[in-house]
């Protein structure tokens, strides 16, 4: 295991002794070099090409392309073309499933990169592939160290979102599939007081999960010493402060447990220069600050979770993570596909399933186990509705979708929830971004001329909602309210169409744009600290899901999963940080954030 370390130990020897710029070029050229002009020029041009295959995911093709390029230049070991085309290739084999092959052609790369002028930039985003190659393979601790070393490194210029990620992937990797003991070469290895202190706290929190008390007792001795640097910051203070909260709890015997299961689309992919970390990623980042919360404010209840990638080639992650974890309650998946399976998973053992952003009403039909957080479709077309009908009763109604089955799924639930109301004059139409002419005035045929008490737009595109405006002008179509779902709540679309909604609109979101300052800034501190990413909407998506289920929890003692899954249709409305939540009887949320945009303001209704 630590044979790896000096491996790495060389690494950064390699960094800092390469120089700043390739190697020189000599004070005369031979002859060769220039008839050699073109055709490097002519391997740039393939490289380009080959960048672009990858991007548009066009892997067999970038594969061929790259692979000429190795060929063509001419075994060279310090011709950039080379350099540049095996890092490439490495990537698309990757992306192609093939990590053993990319590992080889990333170790081709890093086999003497002193002596063959390979750059710092490709040294370091190469242990950064190499990394996700050895997780691919299914060597977990060394890929974890991998990481690591590469995030406790200096980052060469420009290379500083590759060292943020690549410590916040050794960090989830630590959380999610490292054992207790395996953890302890992330804490040789980790260079500041507050990332040894995040690895012990990670380690010791596996230890009473485990049971192993005596292990846990015998560490706690590290925190003292680690609370005794000046250099530890406040929050991570507060957790080495928790555990020996834990440990007085241990001793009296007042330690509580609730499992819980996570099933999560984990991805470790090589380096793309995306600034999206993917999306589980950022769910569990959401989920795992609210868990160190509940330890800071509450260490003697543990919540024992353990989690389980959907993204694998694993088959069943739901039943496998059910049978050894034998968790009370299960959260996750995010994508529809996924969670369809893990419903019938939960159902079948029983257990509560509470997903926090699938929306396919598969999920929940028939399913007294299963609940989603992000209403389905229709649903939001039916909160929509009803929020209409709080303050009128329209005699005439119209919906006009953007064509995609979620956008017209809304629609009719609109208009459905509309018609049980008793409003008669129902008015529908459906556009696409490519709809010509005609057909848009055929679409909106039965509402030219005419004025409605309301119009709802279930709308994605800006192209769609500009034309859809013009249509409704050009042909002398009056609404009394406009109601919006989509991206109407971003603020360049109501910038853009402020003059032509003079009356405002009432759109629907998952989430408001108004956060208690003071605690959105807590939040976003702590977060920096973990993980080294901005707070995002999945970010959201885990920390308020897991703050609903734990303020329900400690609303009242909830004996079995039964129970549990009562308590959940019965919760009275829970306003989280980023959403609300309300299941009103039922398996689906019904509660969605209502914003109001008049005079160039935004303003949080519900």
């Amino acid at each position: 295991m630590m044979k790896r370390i000096p491996f790495f130990f060389a690494l950064l020897l390699t960094l800092a002794l390469q120089p700043r710029t390739a190697g020189a070029e000599p004070a005369k050229a031979p002859a060769p070099a220039a008839a050699a002009q073109p055709a490097e020029r002519n391997l740039q041009t393939d490289m380009a090409k080959g960048k672009s295959l990858f991007v548009r995911k066009e892997y067999a093709e970038a594969r061929k392309l790259f692979e000429e390029i190795v060929i063509n230049s001419g075994g060279n070991p310090k011709a950039k073309s080379l350099h540049a085309a095996r890092l490439w290739l490495a990537k698309t084999l990757f992306m192609q499933q093939d990590a053993k092959g990319a590992a080889e052609q990333l170790e081709l790369l890093l086999k003497n990169p002193a002596a063959s002028g390979l750059e710092p930039a490709t040294i370091y985003e190469a242990h950064f592939d190499l990394a996700a190659c050895r997780l691919m393979l299914g060597q977990k601790l060394p890929a974890a160290l991998d990481y690591l070393n590469v995030g406790v490194s200096a980052a060469p210029a420009g290379m500083e979102k590759v060292r943020e990620t690549a410590l916040g992937n050794a960090r989830l990797i630590a959380c999610t599939m490292l054992g207790a003991d395996e953890i302890t070469a992330l804490e040789r290895v980790a260079k500041t007081p507050d990332l040894q202190a995040f690895f012990l706290n990670e380690r010791m929190q596996k230890y009473l999960r485990e049971n192993n008390t005596g292990a846990f007792k015998s560490s706690i001795p590290l925190t003292e010493t680690l609370l005794r640097s000046p250099s530890v910051s406040p929050l991570y203070r507060q957790l080495l402060l928790s555990l020996q909260q834990q440990q007085k709890a241990l001793a009296k015997g007042t330690m509580k447990e609730r499992r819980i299961g996570i099933l999560l689309p984990l991805e470790f992919t090589v380096y793309s220069r995306s600034s999206a970390l993917p999306a589980g990623n950022r769910v569990f980042a959401g989920l795992h600050n609210r868990l160190l919360k509940q330890q800071i404010n509450q260490p003697e209840l543990l919540i024992n979770t353990a989690t389980a990638s959907t993204s694998g080639r694993e088959k069943n992650p739901a039943e496998k993570l059910i049978a050894s974890h034998r968790p009370t309650l299960l959260i996750g998946p995010l994508f529809s596909a996924e969670a369809v399976e893990a419903a019938r998973a939960a159902k079948s053992a029983k257990i509560p399933l509470v997903t926090p952003t699938a929306t396919d009403s598969r999920i929940t039909d028939n399913n007294p186990w299963c609940f989603q957080l992000n209403p389905t479709h229709e649903e939001r077309g039916r909160i929509a509705a009803r929020e209409l009908l709080k303050t009128s009763k329209p005699e005439a109604v119209a919906a006009i979708a953007e064509k995609s089955p979620y956008l017209e799924e809304m629609a009719k639930g609109f208009l459905d929830e509309i018609k049980l109301a008793g409003t008669k004059k129902v008015v529908y139409g459906a556009l696409a971004a490519d709809t010509d002419s005609a057909a848009a005035a055929t679409a909106i045929g039965g509402m030219r001329g005419k004025t409605f008490d309301a119009l709802y737009l279930p709308m994605d595109k800006p192209a769609v909602i500009d034309r859809t405006l013009s249509l409704l002008e050009s042909s002398r179509t009056g609404y009394k309210r406009l109601l919006g779902s989509g991206i109407w709540e971003e603020k360049p679309v109501l910038t853009r169409f402020k003059g032509r909604i003079p009356n405002g609109i009432t759109f629907f979101s998952d989430y408001h744009t108004e956060y208690d300052g003071a605690k959105t800034a807590e939040i976003a501190s702590s977060q920096q600290l973990l993980w080294n990413t901005p707070l995002s909407a999945y970010f959201w998506y885990g920390y308020d899901t897991l703050d609903y289920l734990l303020n329900l929890l400690a609303l009242k003692p909830v004996g079995g999963a039964r129970e549990l899954a009562q308590a959940l249709r019965s919760a009275p409305l829970f306003r989280a940080h980023y959403s609300s939540y309300e299941f009103g009887g039922g398996n689906v949320n019904r509660s969605m954030n209502v914003l109001r945009h008049e005079s160039n303001a935004t303003r949080k209704i519900r």
